[in-house]
């Protein structure tokens, strides 16, 4: 070999030392061979008697290593491009001690090829892949490819030594791309060679797999012809960054057009290509993966962080999201929009007794109501458990915001059918009306949020929107929940007794119980307020169990005809009213059939099963059932045919309108059913001498209203039976 020969090898082969720039060409190899073999890293080495130089790499950022280290050094042990195949360096004990084992960058697999790029020691290089990750095997066909892609590297390598190439080194080169693009065509991915115009020279055969296309097809093709809409800006600006050498993206991932017309996501690593004189471009190496199931997951990664799996509506993170861009947007337009914070009602006795899978149904098919009443911009998202929250936007005024408020209740409301049986929830709704004043959206939802506390105060099942004295209202409230559990205490509670008479006779029948409170500092407090709190708070359970035993105790003081009515609600049921019921029995030894319990048709909705077993095993005992407030909910016939009540409560809505016909004709009705099921009715709300009348003609026994008595204390209680006796 010459001097001048050799200093051209010493040339090359130490471009990569620390002082000097990184080889692209070889750089642009390597990433191609980490690719083929589905590694992590990729080099070409040189080793002298004391180093290993780097002349390429991919993935390692290391310039040199001391030839002790070196797992080249036992490659050049080996034949002339013949593998040296390591398949678990920890097994392997030549090398389960080498520092790039045990630390950075941790190798567990390496292959490597000896070339040569001439006669002398100094012409000694080796063409590796390694990884992290042990394999199971590296078979025949893989060391084939390995020793052509080294041949391929000491192709080029030697045809930069020497200037006067032979006419076998031009075969080799020749036969070397041939090589090249048997190895591009056999791989996964697709291979592309183009020009600087981005139009395609060479497309590998992969591409038939990956968009449909036969690879001729494609050749003069430019890539910004083939890329959807919305992301050819993505690959431009990636475009831009390679021309200018800037190394920030590695790969840009667009969607490709496939031959049928649909898209593909795309994985493009892109590379220049040096021109023959050598730092301009001449063109440029890419490699196309189809990465569409890769984002595919990705997506539904995403989609499962951002929604609630059970209803697929947006999550809080995301609903926070949405309220965040409703506050930008607001604030640039001056277009209002409205918060609703919203939270089913009788949803817990539903999921208790019927079962979760049951609960998690309901709230199915509660989410898809939601949706079918907001509009498409409209955001809903469930918070957890049967809190819901939406964001109206583009509202024209507040009033649009009660209107969907009315129209979400109506839509929950209705009856849902879950496994044969029909069961019924409400909503109750908060909401406040922003405007491009308001700019945080934790106190836009907690102003939401206190007037769903006020809606669920109003009886439930209705809504509230957000006034400035809410606050005041929710803290008399909170302080009337501390004074009621006083109350208790001091025996501030007491009883008043309605009358229920005979329609014909007037003779009293029995007497209904009423709760009522004298506030020490408030005087009376309408029940309609303490009522709802303190089935809130659980107070009604003690209030309910003492209700019962003071009833039954007032009770033995009147004629033994006579029975006491005693309303019972749904949290008593949970709360152990069937114990109650028998305590107070024993304890003031009233007879169980002068104990009439009075149910609502909402009391059923909620517990459904659970409400009618304790029924039927209290009326066992001989305990009166009956059923309040009828016609006022969407089952009441079913529930009259799950169970045998002994009396029938017409709601006073129907009694108060009764000269209309059509409230008459369902007057009439409820009394037909309740003779064919020897059920007695009662009419409540009787207040003036022609509804008696009426209510008389239609079939009614027994009636309860102003139009006897008001409710009275126990002492004038027992003076009304006297009297009443005594005129009869």
């Amino acid at each position: 070999m010459t001097p001048r020969a050799r200093a051209s090898v010493e040339t090359v082969t130490t471009a990569h030392s620390a002082d000097r720039p990184r080889d692209p060409q070889l750089d642009a190899i390597c990433r191609v061979a980490a690719t083929l073999f589905g590694v992590r890293y990729a080099y070409v080495s040189r080793l002298d008697a004391k180093c290993q130089s780097l002349l390429g790499s991919e993935g390692l950022s290391l310039s040199s290593t001391s030839r002790s280290e070196a797992f080249c050094a036992l490659t050049l042990l080996g034949r002339r491009h013949a593998p040296l195949v390591i398949l678990d360096t920890l097994a392997d004990r030549r090398v389960a001690d080498n520092p790039y084992v045990t630390g950075d960058p941790h190798l567990r697999f390496y292959a490597g090829v000896p070339i040569s790029l001439d006669n002398s020691a100094a012409g000694k290089a080796i063409v590796c892949v390694a990884d992290t990750i042990p394999r199971a095997a590296f078979d025949e066909k893989d060391r084939k490819r390995l020793a052509d892609l080294a041949v391929l590297i000491e192709a080029a390598l030697r045809g930069r030594i020497s200037q006067h190439r032979t006419h076998r080194a031009q075969r080799q080169a020749l036969d070397s791309e041939r090589r090249f693009r048997l190895l591009a065509d056999s791989a996964n991915d697709v291979f592309v060679l183009g020009d600087l115009d981005m139009r395609r020279t060479y497309v590998s055969a992969a591409v038939r797999r990956v968009l449909g296309y036969a690879p001729a097809e494609l050749i003069g093709v430019r890539a910004f012809d083939m890329f959807h809409p919305d992301d050819a800006h993505i690959f431009a600006d990636y475009w831009t960054q390679v021309l200018a050498g800037v190394d920030e993206r590695p790969t840009c991932c667009v969607r490709y057009r496939h031959k049928d017309g649909h898209h593909v996501w795309i994985e493009a690593s892109v590379s220049l290509l040096p021109d023959e004189d050598g730092g301009g471009p001449s063109g440029y190496v890419a490699i196309l993966r189809d990465v569409s199931a890769r984002r595919e997951a990705e997506d539904r990664v995403r989609h499962m962080a951002l929604h609630d799996s059970l209803t697929g509506l947006p999550n809080r993170a995301l609903f926070r999201d949405r309220l965040d861009q409703a506050i930008a947007h607001t604030a640039r337009t001056h277009s209002p929009f409205a918060v609703l914070a919203c939270d089913l009602d009788r949803f817990k006795a539903i999921n208790d007794s019927l079962g979760h899978p049951a609960g998690d149904a309901l709230l199915r098919h509660v989410a898809e109501r939601m949706r079918s009443v907001l509009r498409p911009y409209d955001t809903i998202a469930r918070l957890g458990g049967d809190e819901f929250a939406v964001v109206l936007a583009y509202l024209d005024d507040a009033c649009a915001a009660a209107c969907l408020a009315e129209r979400l209740i109506a839509a929950i409301g209705a009856p849902v059918h879950l496994d044969g049986q029909i069961v019924e929830v409400g909503v109750s709704v908060g909401f406040t009306v922003a405007t491009e004043r308001d700019s945080d959206a934790d106190e836009l939802f907690k102003r939401a949020d206190m007037a769903l506390y006020e809606a669920k105060a109003g009886g439930r099942n209705t809504y509230r929107v957000f006034c400035p004295d809410v606050g005041a209202r929710i803290a008399t409230r909170g302080q009337l929940g501390l004074d009621m559990k006083e109350g208790v205490r001091r025996g501030e509670f007491h009883l008043v007794y309605q009358p229920v008479v005979d329609a014909r006779t007037g003779a009293v029948v029995s007497l209904e119980a009423l709760m009522r409170w004298r506030h020490p500092v408030r005087g009376e407090v309408s029940p309609g307020e303490f009522i709802p709190l303190a089935e809130e708070n659980g107070l009604i359970v003690p209030l309910g169990a003492w209700a019962l035993r003071q009833a039954c105790r007032e009770a033995l003081t009147w004629p033994e005809t006579l029975r006491v009515g005693v309303n019972v609600s749904a949290v008593q049921f949970r709360g152990g009213l069937e114990e109650a019921v028998l305590t107070a029995l024993a304890e003031t030894g009233l007879p169980a059939n002068r104990l009439k319990l009075e149910v609502t048709e909402s009391v059923l909705m909620q517990d459904g099963d659970a409400v009618i077993a304790c029924l039927h095993r209290l009326r066992s005992l001989g305990v009166v059932v009956a059923l309040d407030d009828f016609g006022t909910g969407y089952s009441s016939l079913g529930y009259l045919r799950r169970f045998p009540f002994d009396k029938i409560k017409i709601d006073r809505s129907f009694i108060r309108d009764i000269a209309d016909p059509d409230a008459a004709a369902i007057v009439r009705a409820v009394v037909s059913i309740g003779e064919r099921l020897s059920m007695g009715i009662v009419a409540e709300g009787v207040e003036t001498a022609e509804q008696l009348e009426l209510v008389r003609r239609e079939g009614c026994a027994q009636v309860q209203g102003f139009l006897f008595s008001r409710p009275l204390s126990p002492p004038d209680a027992r003076a009304y039976i006297t009297a009443n006796q005594a005129r009869r």
